[in-house]
């Protein structure tokens, strides 16, 4: 489970305790956020 999460997992219920940082999502590949950018701003 993820540190920036939270499950309560006898009330079936779930919350994000912070949002998750660029290092703490799991991607097989570097992300650049500054190139997702650029390509949509076209």
């Amino acid at each position: 489970m993820p540190e920036y999460l939270e499950v309560d997992h006898r009330a079936m219920k779930g919350r994000f305790a912070r949002a998750p940082k660029l290092t703490d999502v799991p991607y097989p590949v570097t992300m650049e956020p500054n190139l997702v950018v650029e390509f949509y701003s076209r």
